[in-house]
C-alpha cells in the first residue's frame, strides 16, 4: 500500500489544539502543520496557507474564504453533512492535496466530490462530534469495529477528549487499526498516540505502555513525548516527566531520551511543585533500576551515572520534594520499596559514591 508523509520540515507543528469557534485569523503561517486539531467554526480567511498541511482536522464550519492555498494538504480530515460545511469559497486553489477525507464543503469552484467515505464510517464520525460522552465513546468503538485505517486521523481527535474513558478507547481502537502502518502519516500518529504516555489519567498512561510494548515504536517516535519537559508551559513539563516515568519504569534503557540538564533544572529549580515531585519520583525509578541491574559497559553507564549525577543534586538541595501521585499500578510498590527513611539512605549511599 503506497503511504503519504507530512513533511517534517514544516515550521510549526500544532498537535491536537481545540481552537474551535475561535473566529480571529488563526496564527498559522506556510508550511506549519495541523494535526489532529479542532478547528471547527474557526477564521482562516485571506491567509497564506502554501504548503500547510492539516492532518485528521475537525473542519465542519470552517472558513477559507480568500485564502491562498498552493501546495495546501488535507489528509484525514472530516466535515459532517449534519453541520455548517467547510467553505472553500474565493480561495485562491492551486494544486492542492486531500486525500482520505470526508468534506461537506462550499466552493465556488469545479471541486472533486469524491471526498466522501462509506456512509457508515461517515455516520461514525459524525457521533465523535457529540456533545454527549456516551455517544463519542460508543462512536469510537463503532469505528474499530469498522476496522477501516481510513478515519485514525479523525479518531485521533479523541485523544483530547475531556473524559479519560474515551480517551483510553480511542487508544486503544488506534492501536488495532495499525495492522503493519498507517496508509497516512504513520510516523506522525504514532508520535501523537504516544503523547498519551503523558496523560493526566493512569488508565491512559497504562494504555499508551501496553502500546509501547506490543508495537515497539523507535525513539524518535517516542521521543517527543519526553521532550516535552522542555516546554513553557508546567502542564506540558509535567507531562513530559509523566511520560519519561512510564517509559523508563517499563524499561530503563529508555532513560537514554532523557536529557540530565534538563532533568537537573526540574528537580532543583521547576516553579511548579508537581513538576519537582515527579521528578523526584523519576529519580526514585532510576535509582531503583541502577542498583537492581548491571548494565554493561559502554552507553549505558550513562544511565546509572545519571541516577548518581541527580541523586546528588537531590541531597545538595533544603528539601526532598514529595512523590507525585503515582499510577493505580505502581501503589504497592510504593508502600513496599520507597519508605521515606530507607530511601533516604539509598540516596545518601549512592550520593557518595558519584
Amino acid at each position: 500500500m503506497d503511504t503519504i508523509t507530512l513533511n517534517s520540515k514544516h515550521k510549526n507543528p500544532y498537535r491536537g489544539i481545540n481552537w474551535y469557534g475561535v473566529r480571529e485569523p488563526l496564527p498559522i503561517k506556510p508550511e506549519d502543520s495541523l494535526i489532529c486539531c479542532d478547528l471547527r467554526n474557526c477564521n482562516f480567511n485571506g491567509l497564506d496557507l502554501s504548503m500547510v498541511e492539516f492532518f485528521g482536522c475537525r473542519l465542519n464550519g470552517t472558513s477559507f474564504q480568500g485564502a491562498t492555498m498552493r501546495g495546501t494538504k488535507f489528509i484525514g480530515c472530516f466535515s459532517a453533512h449534519n453541520a455548517q460545511p467547510t467553505d472553500f469559497r474565493n480561495s485562491i486553489w492551486q494544486e492542492v492535496f486531500v486525500v482520505d477525507s470526508h468534506l461537506n464543503y462550499l466552493s465556488d469552484q469545479n471541486l472533486s466530490d469524491s471526498w466522501l467515505w462509506p456512509a457508515e464510517v461517515a455516520a461514525a464520525a459524525t457521533e465523535t462530534l457529540s456533545e454527549r460522552n456516551d455517544v463519542r465513546y460508543q462512536a469510537a468503538s463503532k469505528l474499530g469495529d469498522l476496522d477501516n485505517p481510513v478515519i485514525a486521523p479523525i479518531l485521533a481527535c479523541l485523544l483530547t477528549d475531556k473524559e479519560w474513558d474515551v480517551r483510553t478507547l480511542a487508544l486503544e481502537v488506534l492501536g488495532k487499526l495499525r495492522h503493519k502502518q498507517f496508509p497516512c502519516s504513520d510516523h506522525a500518529l504514532l508520535e501523537w498516540m504516544f503523547l498519551s504516555l503523558g496523560d493526566s489519567h493512569s488508565i491512559v498512561r497504562q494504555t499508551a505502555i501496553e502500546l509501547v510494548e506490543t508495537l515497539s515504536p523507535p525513539d524518535d517516535v517516542l521521543r517527543p513525548s519526553i521532550e516535552r519537559m522542555r516546554a513553557s508551559s508546567s502542564e506540558q513539563r509535567r507531562e513530559g516527566v509523566l511520560a519519561a516515568i512510564e517509559l523508563c519504569e517499563l524499561d530503563g534503557r529508555y532513560s537514554r531520551l532523557l536529557d540530565r540538564n534538563t532533568l537537573e533544572s526540574l528537580l532543583v529549580g521547576d516553579e511548579s511543585s508537581e513538576v519537582r515531585s515527579q521528578c523526584a519520583y523519576l529519580l526514585e525509578i532510576l535509582n531503583d533500576q541502577s542498583t537492581r541491574f548491571s548494565y554493561p559497559a559502554g552507553k549505558d553507564n550513562a544511565f546509572v551515572e545519571l541516577a548518581k549525577h541527580m541523586t546528588a543534586k537531590v541531597l545538595m538541595t533544603e528539601e526532598f520534594p514529595l512523590i507525585g501521585t503515582p499510577s493505580i499500578k505502581k501503589v504497592n510498590k510504593l508502600r513496599k520499596e520507597f519508605e521515606y527513611k530507607p530511601k533516604l539512605n539509598s540516596l545518601t549511599s549512592i550520593a557518595s559514591q558519584s
